[in-house]
């Protein structure tokens, strides 16, 4: 287990480091840059006294060295527009973030998997048809336009959850209302992944089912019930978890669109006005700790699969 976790925390080095490079010299090439966002009445020699005063007039690769050496500190630098530390902003947003991109892969797992089970153990029936033609629908429809329906419904007609926002401005904290506030984001950010999760959980259980094994268990008397929960899920459930792995990151690309039309925020909202400010050290220190999120998940599910299968082994 020792040698894995050192062999995956090298790895983890170089995906940072490629990811970083890249999204530098894509950050730092791309048009423009702060000074676009001056007025029109700004003047060239204010422009450059801008660029000088936020180092953009070094060349490229003093500044991708001074940046690398600082990043290593966990120092992203400051923050053009906010005038503050990169990673004290990304403090304040990173738990919400992540309570919410929580939130979305809890009611995935917990309504995802059961429904691929039930659409599997009753093929070709009315429930089964019904799982699929939602499933079909959860991924086809758009993310913003889903949300923009659930708004209609339950806070311009019915007036149950509120539209926007972590909390109600100037209410003491209470559980209910962080709740209400949560639902209908998480739930837009849930169909991201949701419907793959119920397609895979079902095709593989329904593979398992046909094996010999499970035939042969059935064969010595043992019930359907058990024979499910402990031999045909658990297996069908170590395809699941790769395809759960790979469907982590979506989450964090789906809070962008999510967080900005609930006005979450989050590191979604932070990372839509970074990019139109074109405020370099914010997008540069969200694309890292995005990274480092990928990273630990995909690790959780190679851990994952150790649990599921005793005869995978870490050596």
């Amino acid at each position: 287990m020792g040698w894995f976790l050192l062999q995956r925390a090298v790895q983890a080095l170089v995906v940072l480091f490629v990811v970083s490079t890249l999204t530098f010299l894509m950050v730092s090439l791309a048009p423009g840059g702060p000074e676009i966002m001056m007025t029109m009445e700004t003047t060239p020699e204010q422009q450059e006294a801008l660029r000088r005063q936020l180092g953009l007039d070094r060349p490229l690769l003093v500044r991708f060295v001074k940046w690398t050496a600082s990043a290593l500190r966990a120092d992203f630098g400051r923050s053009f527009s906010h005038r503050r530390r990169v990673n004290e902003l990304i403090a304040e947003r990173l738990p919400n973030t992540l309570l919410l991109g929580g939130t979305a892969l809890a009611l995935s797992i917990l309504i995802g998997i059961p429904a691929g089970i039930i659409s599997a153990t009753r093929r070709y029936s009315v429930v089964d048809h019904a799982v699929t033609l939602l499933s079909f629908i959860g991924v086809a429809i758009p993310a913003f336009w889903f949300a923009i329906l659930l708004i209609l419904l339950f806070t311009v007609r019915l007036g149950w959850l509120p539209a926007s926002g972590l909390a109600t401005p100037g209410a003491p904290f209470s559980l209910a209302d962080r709740l209400a506030h949560l639902l209908l984001p998480s739930l837009v950010l849930a169909t991201a992944i949701m419907p793959n999760l119920v397609r895979f959980m079902r095709s593989a259980l329904i593979e398992e089912i046909g094996q010999d094994y499970v035939r042969t268990a059935r064969a010595k008397g043992l019930p359907g019930r058990r024979v499910l929960s402990r031999h045909a899920i658990r297996n069908a459930l170590i395809p699941v978890v790769t395809v759960l792995g790979v469907l982590v990151p979506r989450l964090v690309g789906g809070a962008v669109i999510t967080e900005t039309i609930f006005g979450w925020p989050g590191m979604g909202q932070l990372a839509v006005a970074a990019t139109i400010g074109r405020d370099f050290p914010v997008v540069m220190g969200l694309t890292v700790v995005v990274a480092i999120v990928v990273i630990v998940s995909n690790l959780a599910v190679d851990l994952v699969y150790g649990w599921l299968d005793p005869r995978i082994t870490y050596g």
